[in-house]
């Protein structure tokens, strides 16, 4: 565990094992490397496994603020070269993660050699949302998302996840998509056995990416599937390595 220069400001990494290729490990919003633990060190008897904190998170510096998913990307852009970590890479974005994974691979095409989206974030949940909320949910909704300040990481919403539309690509690389099993508790004010059929949906959706994708379900899993059965995210990143 370490931190190194990209510019201005440092970020922490854990790089660990030995081997290619190597698994990148991309949290959720709000969540630092430590959301990876029960991964990460079986991943290292495999192969070299990355995992760091975003700027801002962690023991990370500070980005400038707003920030977008772009922004986010040519930070592990910057992160890799400084490592001298050369492709190819696997791929693992947990929710938000998933977004960022997803650009990064649309413009890293030839680089990547395998992905798994653990419950990951779709770029048109905000639509798919809209859907089935009433005026007031949209409005207090919206208000949520054109505020960068009420995310944890001051992400600008709304070009963030134009930036990965307008990216999309379609991948010839091994893809798995893992979704929860459980629902979220449900909510005296938002129709939450309507938003998870939206998110279910959109799961799906993550299989047209590529036609050598499968889809796994974490039966005894919540939004948090690496804490809650860590070995099926373990094997879906063996199933696209081929080990």
């Amino acid at each position: 565990m370490s931190k190194i220069n990209i510019g201005k400001r440092e970020l922490f990494y854990s790089c660990v094992g030995y081997g290619s290729p190597t698994v990148i490990l991309e949290s959720g919003m709000g969540d630092t490397s430590e959301s990876w633990t029960h991964i990460q060190p079986t991943i290292a008897q495999l192969t070299r496994v990355l995992s760091y904190d975003r700027a801002g998170l962690g023991q990370s510096d500070i980005p400038l603020r707003p920030c977008t998913c772009q922004a986010m990307v040519d930070d592990l852009k910057s992160l890799l070269a400084g490592l001298n970590i050369q492709p190819p890479y696997v791929l693992v974005g947990h929710s938000f993660g998933g977004m960022l994974v997803r650009l990064f691979a649309a413009q890293n095409l030839g680089d990547v050699a395998g992905m798994v989206l653990v419950d990951s974030t779709h770029e048109d949940r905000t639509a798919g949302f809209e859907k089935v909320l009433s005026d007031e949910l949209i409005t207090r909704n919206r208000a949520h998302l054109l505020d960068p300040a009420r995310n944890s990481e001051f992400v600008d919403r709304i070009p963030s996840e134009q930036q990965v539309r307008d990216a999309h690509r379609l991948f010839d690389f091994p893809l798995v998509v893992l979704t929860r099993g459980l629902p979220d508790e449900p909510s005296d004010v938002w129709p939450s056995a309507d938003l998870q059929r939206v998110e279910c949906e959109l799961q799906m959706e993550f299989l047209k990416l590529s036609p050598k994708s499968s889809h796994m379900i974490a039966e005894k899993s919540g939004h948090w599937i690496q804490n809650d059965q860590p070995e099926l995210v373990i094997e879906a990143i063996r199933n696209v390595m081929g080990n």
